[in-house]
């Protein structure tokens, strides 16, 4: 199936069917959206982005989509080819423009945060065009190698879904168990047994 030719409520029926391969459609056709939305809205605020914040803030807004079992993409009103871009960008202004309001209030507590940095491998985040298709092509490569060896596991292609969401296009941990109604431990857990797999098979 050719993703990029698809339309926009086809993709989203896809991705709210539970296709794997459409919510990765879906990341790499809206993530950049979502992140140049974030940076002109702190921009606007006065406020340098950096390439953390913008990630952090696009994390944020890929939960909001996908808060309430998705509801956000199931009660959207397709009332034109704009419809799912308009929601996009809503949504990735707010985002940003809570953060801004986090930021300069006093309540806010950083000691909440979690990340993953605890696992063992981690595929290199891009700088530059040459190193994404590095990191494409490297993770292509780990992809076929894990699915060969777990190949006769029941959820062998939603782990290693799970895994490339993760380290392809940096969705969290607490994203993936929302989308995959997936306690987050196990989520965690799951990505850290195809880590230490890539690490002694693969690599």
């Amino acid at each position: 199936m050719n993703w990029q030719e698809l339309s926009d409520h086809k993709l989203v029926e896809l991705c709210l069917e539970g296709n794997q391969d459409a919510w990765v459609g879906f990341l790499r056709r809206y993530r950049l959206l979502l992140i140049r939305v974030a940076a002109k809205t702190l921009r606007v605020a006065g406020v340098t982005s950096t390439a953390s914040l913008l990630e952090d803030l696009f994390q944020e807004s890929l939960a909001r989509i996908l808060g309430k079992d998705m509801r956000a993409l199931r009660e959207l009103r397709w009332l034109h080819e704009g419809s799912l871009r308009g929601l996009l960008l809503s949504t990735g202004t707010t985002a940003a423009q809570d953060w801004l309001r986090k930021e300069f209030s006093e309540k806010r507590d950083k000691s909440k945060e979690d990340s993953l940095t605890n696992l063992d491998m981690v595929v290199p985040t891009p700088t530059d065009l040459a190193t994404t298709l590095e990191q494409k092509i490297l993770l292509d490569q780990l992809m076929n190698c894990l699915q060969r060896l777990i190949r006769d596991e029941a959820d062998c292609i939603r782990d290693i879904a799970i895994f490339r969401l993760f380290y392809g296009y940096r969705v969290t941990a607490a994203d993936l168990a929302r989308v995959y109604k997936m306690n987050l431990r196990k989520v965690e857990n799951t990505l850290a047994r195809l880590a230490r797999l890539a690490r002694s098979h693969c690599l």
